[in-house]
């Protein structure tokens, strides 16, 4: 009789088990990502859950051993999964359809895409005009920088927006920008404590630069066409004077941005938008480099009287590889300089830097 008894309570057991894994396993699929992709605060849940619910079946078993009946009407008791998932999806703070703790990185996401959608526009319409494709490419690069940027901030606003709904908070994402734990950690070197690195030039270099941009632009510009070089150029250097002065033009337009640079000072927004507007000019010195690579005749001419004809397509190749990839080295540089603005601020700290990723 004793056996029987034994193998009656086995059985309820093993039934009650079976309805407490079920329902966690439930449980386990209503959750959010960010929960179920932390293993121990996971299990630490599920495991909590499982007391709670043998709790309520002793309860309800008066003090006796919970036989599966009891432990059924404890997990009712309980409520539905969704009902005790919903808990966790609703940590943040409503405003508008992204929470109001996911707001600033929803917002920095929009500037890079903006940002991305010019730069890749930019190279595009440099590499077209490089050509010397006809058509409004000028106004095809804008129509598609706008089509790519809306396409961005749907995709963009719809991630956001299901992470908010999924309850993901700055913290969650925290895991991702540290820095893993190093074996052995080097020592810290004594001496004087290291100066803030500045994100961005300040207000000095850049007006150097536009101070460069205006008076190299301004010779190039005017320079070939004055009255003392008129026979030489109009004779050998037609083509190559007035890509003399389209690549001054862009020069000019440089050193404006670059003054506006230096007038707006430490306000970010501002920086941000002239950092941006500076790769329009840097794109259309990489056309005009690109412009010689498809035209090399244009400069020929100009070089035929101190080289010889066989090395004069290698100094074009020369010349245009070195304008073109420092031109790309340039764009994808105020891309970089956006991003640090956004993350860091003025001055790259760890203060700064911990501000971003800090826990609300």
């Amino acid at each position: 009789m004793d056996c029987q008894n034994e193998v009656i309570k086995m059985n309820i057991n093993i039934e009650s088990r079976e309805l407490i894994n079920a329902f966690k396993s439930e449980v386990k699929k209503k959750l959010p990502i960010w929960l179920t992709a932390k293993v121990g605060e996971l299990k630490d849940f599920l495991d909590e859950l499982e007391d709670h619910i043998w709790d309520k079946a002793t309860e309800l078993a008066e003090g006796a051993d919970p036989e599966a009946m009891h432990v059924r009407e404890a997990i009712v008791q309980m409520g539905s999964p969704r009902k005790i998932a919903k808990e966790f999806r609703t940590r943040g703070t409503p405003k508008f359809f992204v929470t109001e703790e996911l707001w600033p990185w929803y917002y920095r996401s929009l500037i890079f895409a903006g940002i991305v959608s010019i730069l890749v526009n930019m190279i595009t319409m440099a590499f077209k005009l490089g050509k010397g494709d006809t058509g409004a490419i000028v106004g095809n690069a804008f129509w598609e920088m706008f089509v790519g940027f809306a396409f961005a901030f749907a995709a963009i606003t719809l991630l956001f927006v299901q992470l908010s709904y999924q309850g993901f908070l700055p913290e969650d994402f925290k895991r991702l920008v540290e820095e893993e734990p190093r074996k052995h950690p080097k020592k810290p070197r004594k001496g004087k404590p290291k100066k803030p690195k500045a994100t961005i030039s300040t207000s000095g270099s850049y007006l150097f630069e536009a101070i460069v941009g205006f008076v190299i632009g301004g010779v190039l510009i005017f320079y070939p066409f004055a009255s003392i070089n008129e026979p030489f150029m109009a004779t050998y250097m037609v083509g190559f004077a007035y890509w003399l002065k389209l690549v001054g033009g862009a020069m000019v337009i440089g050193g404006i941005i670059r003054f506006a640079q230096a007038l707006v000072g430490k306000r970010l927004r501002f920086q941000q938008l002239f950092i941006a507007l500076h790769i329009i000019p840097t794109s259309l010195n990489l056309a005009l480099f690109l412009r010689l690579h498809f035209n090399p005749e244009l400069i020929q001419v100009a070089l035929q009287n101190r080289f010889t004809a066989a090395n004069i397509p290698q100094i074009v190749k020369i010349i245009v590889i070195l304008g073109a990839v420092f031109s790309i080295i340039g764009m994808f540089g105020e891309l970089v300089k956006v991003a640090q603005l956004e993350v860091y601020g003025f001055t790259k700290t760890d203060a700064k830097y911990k501000k971003v990723i800090q826990i609300k």
